[in-house]
């Protein structure tokens, strides 16, 4: 009778030892699927960023440039060595300007007088970005623009109204 109550105690350890090691490997296995789902969900969201990022950039431009569309409103100018899109207003005898440019990374707008000194730090900042180079000739805008990935594009706009402001 002790061999057979010895069999059982060692037939029980033994059993026990496997529900440890079953549970050792679900445990290992489960740790490794929930880190890999959050590398995986921190690359999608990254990538998603980035694309975000980007459909900013452009559509910003082309939905400002579309809205400002109108006979001697946009013209190209430089200043502090900063190139920029320019939307020029007449309010009650006041001109106001609408300037678009890039400065330290990123896509800025800045609304003033014309009177007023250009400070490119008091733009307000739109999204990241490396460039922006606005180019006007002959009623077609041309904007080269660098994304903050470094990401190079070109944008081709055809204005509607005749331009003056060409340089």
């Amino acid at each position: 009778m002790n061999d057979m109550h010895g069999g059982m105690v060692r037939d029980r350890s033994i059993s026990q030892v496997f529900v440890f090691l079953l549970l050792g490997v679900f445990a290992v296995f489960s740790t490794l699927m929930v880190l890999l789902g959050a590398q995986l969900y921190r690359g999608t969201v990254d990538q998603t960023d980035q694309h975000s990022e980007r459909r900013v950039l452009y559509n910003y431009v082309k939905n400002i440039v579309r809205g400002n569309d109108s006979v001697d409103i946009i013209r190209i100018d430089n200043r502090m060595g900063i190139d920029m899109l320019v939307f020029a207003y007449d309010f009650d005898g006041e001109t106001y300007e609408t300037m678009v440019y890039c400065y330290e990374g990123e896509l800025r707008e800045l609304f003033i007088d014309s009177e007023q000194e250009f400070e490119p730090e008091y733009g307000e900042s739109i999204c990241k970005a490396q460039s922006f180079v606005p180019e006007l000739d002959d009623g077609l805008l041309t904007i080269r623009m660098t994304d903050a990935q470094g990401q190079a594009g070109e944008m081709h706009i055809a204005l509607r109204c005749s331009q003056e402001g060409a340089r």
